[in-house]
């Protein structure tokens, strides 16, 4: 097989992963999300995780027609972002197709291995492949922003949420809102350590607009309770965060020269 060949099964591979993608979140806003199985403490709002996913998808899908294609992108880059995004890419859009579907079939125990196994997966992506070190704004907002940054914060999220389902987790008792109070603060940790260590407000702006969510619908759940007091709290928390880094490293931006190659963008 040509070098050519295998350039455009990659492509076609990358192109079905997303597709399987779409349909498996259709099948759980369908036929998941509903009854008492998944009311938690780590619930979110139904309209905000179809907002969510909705602006995921479109990005994602900007993301395939920028890089894969477009005439502007040169050959070298798009075997370059194929070669180390693809993967993750496409192993993170199979596993969310199967987690759609065993979690709306309330496969709890399958669909928490298959969150962990991705959340592995795009740790690999954001730490190995560092998408989060690409320079130019709009490639940034093509590349790592749908790739890495909301793949990340929705897994995480669906980690602890699917796991509350997992343990049965359904206001029944104070232990589990007691842990849940506690395990909350993780959506704190990680986005502001992120921010810290790498300017990305990508995790924190996102986690923010899942833990407005999640507030709101707890709000709603269980008044009396201080699970949707510290989800607004962490939300605020972490958009302020996220804006504060979005102006500090614009401004840094501008008096940087932007042709530098020690970080070479992945996009042309």
């Amino acid at each position: 097989m040509s070098s050519e060949s295998k350039f455009s099964a990659a492509k076609g591979t990358l192109v079905i992963s997303y597709v399987l993608s779409v349909i498996g979140v259709f099948y759980y806003f369908i036929f998941g999300h509903f009854g008492s199985h998944y009311r938690t403490p780590f619930t979110s709002s139904l309209v905000f995780v179809l907002i969510y996913w909705v602006l995921t998808l479109i990005l994602q899908s900007l993301f395939i027609v920028k890089v894969f294609f477009n005439t502007n992108v040169s050959s070298n880059n798009q075997a370059n972002i194929l070669a180390l995004v693809g993967p993750h890419f496409s192993v993170n859009n199979v596993l969310n197709f199967f987690w759609c579907y065993y979690f709306a079939q309330e496969k709890f125990v399958i669909s928490e291995i298959i969150l962990l196994v991705n959340l592995v997966n795009i740790l690999a992506l954001y730490f190995t492949h560092k998408t989060v070190s690409i320079k130019n704004v709009s490639d940034w907002l093509v590349v790592h922003f749908p790739v890495t940054g909301l793949p990340l914060s929705w897994t995480l999220y669906a980690v602890f949420w699917n796991g509350a389902c997992m343990f049965h987790s359904h206001y029944k008792s104070l232990a589990p809102r007691l842990l849940a109070n506690i395990f909350i603060w993780e959506f704190f940790l990680t986005p502001v350590s992120l921010l810290i260590l790498y300017k990305d407000w990508s995790v924190s702006l996102s986690t923010s607009f899942l833990m407005l969510g999640l507030g709101l619908s707890q709000l709603f759940s269980k008044t009396v309770a201080l699970q949707w007091i510290f989800a607004l709290v962490i939300s605020g928390i972490d958009f302020v965060a996220s804006v504060l880094t979005m102006v500090g490293t614009s401004l840094t931006s501008v008096n940087t020269e932007t042709s530098s190659n020690e970080q070479a963008p992945l996009l042309a």
